[in-house]
């Protein structure tokens, strides 16, 4: 929930205070992303580890899918469909920012799943899907924020 609510904070902060990236913020960006692509896990039959790693494959492409969108843009100008995109981005943002509280909680009932079960095989997959969520959460949770600062400078004009 305090994830969340920094998340929906800086979200907020960043529609309204836009500035420029620096050179760090976008190494830090790209690394973020190149996380977000990695493969999510296959299922590990475990209900509530399941439905988590597919929340966490849904942020991670919506935030890899906003990301792809401001890197083509880097330091060009935006063509009106450009904006009109960028602000469709932007609401896809504050959706997916409801998907990160959802997947936060789901990330704790995951990980009591993962602590109660006995068959070895079941583990190991579970443990995998488990670390995917965390990792989609560990990324997406300040690329967020981030892209929609880029995503407003776009529509601002900025």
């Amino acid at each position: 929930m305090k994830k969340f609510l920094m998340c929906a904070a800086a979200l907020l902060m960043a529609v309204t205070a836009v500035s420029a990236q620096t050179p760090e913020e976008k190494e830090a960006s790209a690394k973020r992303v190149e996380q977000l692509k990695s493969e999510a896990p296959k299922a590990c039959g475990v209900a509530e580890i399941d439905d988590a790693a597919k929340t966490a494959e849904t942020v991670a492409a919506a935030t890899v899918e906003v990301a792809d969108f401001t890197a083509l843009l880097d330091g060009a100008t935006p063509s009106a469909e450009q904006i009109l995109r960028a602000t469709e981005l932007l609401q896809r943002i504050e959706g997916t920012s409801g998907e990160l509280k959802q997947l936060t909680e789901a990330l704790g009932k995951a990980t009591s799943s993962l602590k109660s079960l006995k068959n070895p095989m079941k583990v190991k997959s579970a443990t995998r899907s488990v670390s995917y969520v965390k990792t989609v959460l560990e990324n997406a949770t300040p690329e967020l924020p981030y892209q929609a600062k880029l995503l407003g400078a776009i529509v601002s004009g900025k």
